[in-house]
């Protein structure tokens, strides 16, 4: 079974070695890669000492493949070509036209689910029947592979409830433009059906796995067994040649001291090369809640601790790494990359939206071109946002609309002075 193998030490060296002669053929070949910058104030230099300073250092490599994160396609292949073509690497540079790349979409293909997650974030769209056809789907994949996306995720509902479609979405699709992830609980999966998703060109399954206690994930997840059915679904991606990684929603439980390390040290035992961590918000499962009661101050400072050891106490290097995207997205790091300078999402009755915390619909794929839909939420959004969450700035006036009977998501115009406010005050109120 091939194994996560986190770059450390020699092999480290080795990897820098050999991405230093890649990246060396992109200098030099400037009509190929011509957003490629070394220096300058946001080139490949800038980001190198930008993702030093915040811990993100931990390449990991799976059946001979390198991976980066979670937002660029793996290392060598014609998508990561691609990506860097088009300013990937360029990471500073985001929201001007040395950062043409756009990061990551997911989409939810579907609204069936067996599963009944506190957390969901498509909790109020979730319904036996679908809206949006695989064919439609097949189009909009092809979009969004000519606008120049590095990652597409397939996720839902659970996307392996719509299985056949999933295949057939991955062998449509051009696998040399895009890496393409699937997000699921693990439910339905067999050896037999993670074989056929690598076959038809799956590269990455990001697997929901919320506590290392079985109870405690199996109440969130609503399902008994969810606990043992993730952590079989990893061995049957990582059997079939996919790499796994692990979606963490954080909770208080998880936060209070020991439990996250006690988790670390599970996943790492199980071969995961990468944790990511996601903090709950207001949306979805959670869109009544007051965030400060699904997880405060305390707990973010715990979870920023335990990041903070991963990333450089030496204690750590051969251990997964983790992303923690709230730690992350601080206004004094790297700021909220919603709308594509991170990802996007387009949910499963079609509304593109700028995160998948944020129901505000850009637009419909139903209705409209998804170019047009992204062009048109990229220019209220047009760089990362440096003023706090959105998702939690605008769910006081969404959870009042809400309760008046609109619609969720809301659509943008809708809520566009409270959107451009938030833009123009920083977030201050």
């Amino acid at each position: 079974m091939p194994r996560a193998e986190v770059l450390s030490g020699i092999r480290a060296r080795r990897f820098r070695r050999a991405f230093a002669a890649y990246l060396f053929g992109c200098a030099v070949r400037k009509r190929r890669y011509p957003l490629f910058i070394f220096g300058g104030r946001d080139g490949f230099r800038r980001t190198v000492r930008d993702l030093r300073k915040l811990g993100l250092c931990k390449p990991v490599r799976f059946d001979g493949r390198v991976f980066f994160g979670l937002s660029m396609p793996h290392w060598p292949s014609a998508a990561f070509d691609r990506a860097v073509a088009g300013g990937a690497l360029n990471l500073a540079a985001a929201g001007t036209p040395r950062k043409q790349y756009i990061d990551s979409a997911v989409l939810a293909i579907t609204r069936r689910c067996s599963y009944g997650c506190l957390h969901c974030y498509e909790r109020l769209n979730i319904g036996a029947e679908e809206v949006v056809p695989v064919e439609k789907w097949r189009e909009v994949i092809a979009g969004l592979q000519k606008l120049g996306i590095g990652v597409i995720t397939l996720s839902g509902g659970e996307p392996l409830d719509r299985f056949d479609d999933v295949l057939s979405l991955l062998r449509s699709a051009d696998a040399s433009k895009s890496d393409f992830h699937l997000h699921t609980s693990g439910f339905g999966l067999t050896p037999e059906r993670a074989k056929a998703l690598r076959a038809a060109g799956l590269v990455a399954a990001g697997v929901g796995l919320d506590d290392g206690v079985p109870a405690r994930h199996d109440a969130l997840r609503g399902k008994t067994g969810a606990f043992e059915t993730a952590l079989q679904a990893i061995r049957f991606f990582q059997d079939a040649g996919i790499f796994a990684y692990v979606n963490v929603c954080l909770t208080k439980e998880l936060s209070a001291p020991g439990e996250l390390e006690r988790f670390y040290e599970r996943l790492k035992s199980e071969g995961v090369g990468l944790v990511r961590l996601l903090e709950p918000k207001p949306c979805g499962g959670y869109f009544d809640e007051d965030p400060d009661r699904l997880f405060d101050v305390g707990d973010r400072a715990r979870c920023a601790a335990f990041y903070e050891r991963t990333a450089w106490d030496p204690a750590y290097r051969d251990y997964p790494s983790v992303f923690y995207e709230s730690y992350l997205e601080t206004p004094e790091r790297m700021g909220c990359r919603l709308a594509g300078h991170s990802l996007f999402y387009i949910d499963s009755l079609g509304h593109v939206e700028p995160c998948v915390f944020l129901p505000v619909s850009f637009g419909n794929i139903m209705r409209e071109d998804v170019a047009a839909v992204f062009e048109k939420m990229r220019r209220a959004a047009p760089q990362p946002f440096r003023g706090g969450c959105p998702a939690v700035l605008l769910a006081p006036e969404m959870r009042a609309r809400y309760s008046r009977g609109h619609q969720v998501p809301v659509p943008y115009e809708d809520i566009r002075p409270s959107w451009e406010k938030m833009w123009e005050t920083g977030g201050r109120a």
